[in-house]
């Protein structure tokens, strides 16, 4: 045999002993003795001694880590759950802070301020149009509308003229008034006063918009009132307003754009 086997078989046999020895043993005494032996151990260390689980002991943990992992992993998924709407706006602000390259875009919530605006302005229009039109009679204050371009640019065509009474003996050049154009008192006419004949108990009127002063003399007796207001475009809705489907389209007008200003709340919420 030569010296390199003689070698390989020496250390070979070596490695089988030292298995043998560290090998751990089967009998029943001396894993009782082992165990024996740890306890005492423990005892001696002041732990506490461990206790024996059973299977189903050891099986509730792992199931609560695997659900609590599932958990975790939804989270992940869709999100960061429970957030008030600080930590999210925070959330965001450190998003773009980190450069994502994603802005934020607010399109809804421009969207439904510009609704909400234009119900809004609707509703504005629509009521300070119904206080124009009604409230000015309980006042004693008479409203005619404009139907020419005689007083323009003063007073342009479908303009809302209020106007109150007055002593006619009072009047100057340069004021403006309506008056019935005729005996009959079917045209309201809003011109303005030229000269004032109170000898002859009449007055000079003239348009803006005329060359000339009117045919003849206006007497004060078909002299209305005095002109105190004039709002454009008022006028064009008076004929509507005085029927009973203008009013109920008016009506219909008011709660659209009431409905707009609640959608339009609740898209910038969203």
């Amino acid at each position: 045999m030569s010296r390199v086997e003689r070698h390989k078989n020496e250390y070979s046999k070596a490695d089988r002993e030292a298995l043998e020895k560290n090998k751990p043993s089967n009998d029943a005494a001396d894993l009782k003795s082992d165990f024996g032996k740890g306890e005492k151990a423990a005892e001696q260390t002041g732990q506490a001694k461990p206790a024996q689980s059973t299977g189903v002991d050891r099986e509730v943990p792992r199931k609560g880590r695997a659900a609590r992992n599932k958990k975790e992993a939804q989270a992940e998924e869709t999100g960061i759950l429970d957030q008030t709407e600080e930590e999210k706006a925070r959330a965001r602000k450190e998003a773009r802070a980190m450069g994502d390259g994603r802005p934020e875009f607010h399109g809804g919530r421009l969207l439904g301020g510009l609704i909400h605006l234009i119900g809004t302005l609707i509703i504005i229009a629509a009521i300070v149009s119904c206080l124009g039109l009604y409230v000015p009679r309980f006042a004693g204050i008479g409203q005619y509308d404009v139907k020419d371009g005689s007083m323009e640019p003063a007073i342009p065509t479908g303009s809302m003229v209020y106007s109150a009474q007055v002593e006619p003996s009072t009047l100057s050049q340069g004021d403006v008034i309506v008056f019935y154009a005729n005996e009959s008192g079917s045209t309201p006419v809003t011109h303005r006063v030229v000269e004032n004949k109170i000898a002859d108990g009449n007055v000079v009127t003239k348009g803006d918009a005329n060359a000339q002063n009117d045919p003849e003399p206006v007497p004060y007796s078909n002299i209305i009132g005095k002109k105190v207001l004039s709002v454009p475009m008022l006028g064009y809705l008076a004929a509507p307003m005085e029927s009973t489907l203008g009013k109920v389209a008016m009506g219909l007008v008011i709660i659209g754009a009431y409905l707009l200003t609640v959608i339009g709340s609740r898209m910038r919420k969203a």
